[in-house]
């Protein structure tokens, strides 16, 4: 008979006469906890500790028993997991989110996505999920998989009208001063016109596009000297220089968040760069929706893995 999932027994038990003769279906560890004292806070903290006793997939003789018996008694031990399969190998879980795309048929219409997932089956939960909540009619998952390292970037800069609003708002609030508001005003200008500038898009169009970009990102600093990185990166945006832009606010974001953190331990020294990035490759690829990552956060598929 061929073995699978089907055909597998497998229950848990305290009953050392309903172990022998099985295999160890799941870790067997041995768990207390510690407290130390944190030195900067003088807190006293819990620490949970695993001591692992029996592997994954270990069979249940009458000596494996007998070591059982004594974590039984010790009281290292309330029950064991055991099946009637041999079961080595475990899915290796993942907490982080990574950029997957998938193609859906919805009424034999494809549909490319992009999300963020913690793994192919983590993407399959999330995409029904989304998919039944924002679609009509059937639909059929016909690829999924993992894209090579890069960040997603939505655009959410405000539109230069925007911009001009809340400048003139903060300046008759008296909220910035008269200096403040002509510099913000001249370097919108400069952006504007920045955009204004690359002839390979149509700045005027309203419709946005996923650009995948290849961007060399320059760390420059005045005494440290120059680190230099490729990164790729895909964004939701109207046009590749504008992306540029979302490229860098988003990786100076990144330097501030981490500066900040920086600063909280007074042990710890945090160099500030200027950061430039410059584009190498962009073209605009074939994304219909992009899932947003809150979406994906509310999902863990921690349950899903056996171990």
């Amino acid at each position: 008979m061929i073995e699978t999932r089907k055909t597998e027994i497998r229950y848990r038990t305290s009953d050392p006469e309903r172990m022998l003769g099985r295999f160890i279906a799941r870790r067997a560890l041995k768990t207390w906890t510690e407290d130390f004292v944190d030195k900067d806070t003088d807190e006293t903290i819990s620490i949970e500790r695993n001591e692992i006793l029996f592997e994954r997939g270990t069979y249940i003789d009458q000596d494996v028993l007998s070591s059982i018996r004594f974590y039984l008694q010790e009281g290292s031990l309330t029950e064991i997991e055991v099946s009637n399969q041999k079961r080595l190998a475990m899915i290796d879980t993942n907490h982080s989110l990574y950029p997957y795309k998938a193609v859906v048929k919805i009424d034999d219409k494809r549909k490319t996505f992009l999300l963020y997932a913690t793994s192919i089956a983590n993407a399959l939960v999330i995409l029904v999920d989304y998919v039944e909540l924002n679609y009509k009619g059937s639909f059929v998952i016909s690829d999924i998989k993992e894209m090579d390292y890069c960040v997603i970037l939505v655009d959410k800069l405000k539109s230069t009208a925007a911009r001009k609003y809340d400048l003139d708002v903060a300046y008759l609030k008296n909220e910035i001063s008269t200096e403040e508001f002509v510099n913000a005003t001249c370097d919108a200008i400069q952006a504007d016109n920045n955009d204004a500038d690359d002839d390979s898009d149509t700045t005027n169009d309203t419709t946005k596009r996923f650009y995948q970009i290849g961007a060399h990102i320059v760390l420059h600093h005045d005494k440290e000297g120059d680190d230099e990185e490729d990164h790729t990166f895909i964004v939701h945006t109207y046009s590749a220089v504008r992306a540029n832009m979302i490229i860098e606010k988003y990786l100076r974001d990144c330097q501030d968040k981490r500066y900040n953190e920086a600063m909280k331990h007074p042990e710890r020294t945090f160099v500030k760069r200027q950061i430039n990035s410059f584009i190498e490759g962009s073209k605009v690829i074939p994304i219909g929706c992009f899932i947003p990552v809150e979406f994906s956060r509310a999902y863990n598929d921690s349950d899903d893995n056996q171990s």
